[in-house]
């Protein structure tokens, strides 16, 4: 689909924050591809947005999210917190991502710090743009997702060393 300039100027100079607030892991991406991950979905999925805020955390700060807001007692690799109701034009959200538990499903997975990190982001993203994974069809088709956005990035080299 071919777009018009409005159309892509909507998703333009938006804000998408980076906190990395864990207390020892650096992040294997670049906060550069992190924006980029999160724009491309949204822009991809044309959701436009306002601000949308990714947390990396350790274990103890999403079990403690995930017990919380879920009263699930486990750890998690991502919460992500939609901030707008259905009615709002524009997505705002927050994304908390556990650094650990990434890390760790990487090394299960066979796929890599970079790439799961990538996985997780490109997933939250999809649940700010109204993406659900409850049933199973629902997890098919947001893992296909998953795995459309990954491979534009990876085809396109976009993963270099983060900070």
């Amino acid at each position: 689909m071919i777009r018009n300039k409005q159309e892509v100027k909507k998703h333009t100079k938006k804000a998408i924050l980076i906190n990395n607030l864990h207390p020892y892991y650096k992040l294997p991406i670049t906060h550069n591809n992190v924006r980029e991950l999160v724009s491309k979905v949204m822009y991809g999925e044309d959701c436009p947005f306002n601000e949308i805020i990714v947390n990396f955390v350790d274990n103890r700060a999403i079990k403690k999210l995930n017990k919380k807001h879920l009263k699930h007692d486990y750890f998690t690799d991502i919460i992500t917190f939609p901030y707008n109701d259905k009615s709002a034009k524009d997505i705002e959200g927050e994304l908390f991502i556990s650094l650990n538990t990434v890390k760790e499903n990487g090394k299960i997975y066979e796929s890599g710090y970079k790439m799961e990190l990538s996985r997780v982001i490109i997933h939250g993203s999809l649940h700010l743009a109204g993406y659900f994974d409850k049933s199973k069809r629902q997890k098919e088709l947001i893992r296909e997702k998953e795995n459309y956005y990954l491979s534009k990035f990876k085809n396109q080299n976009r993963f270099k060393r983060g900070k």
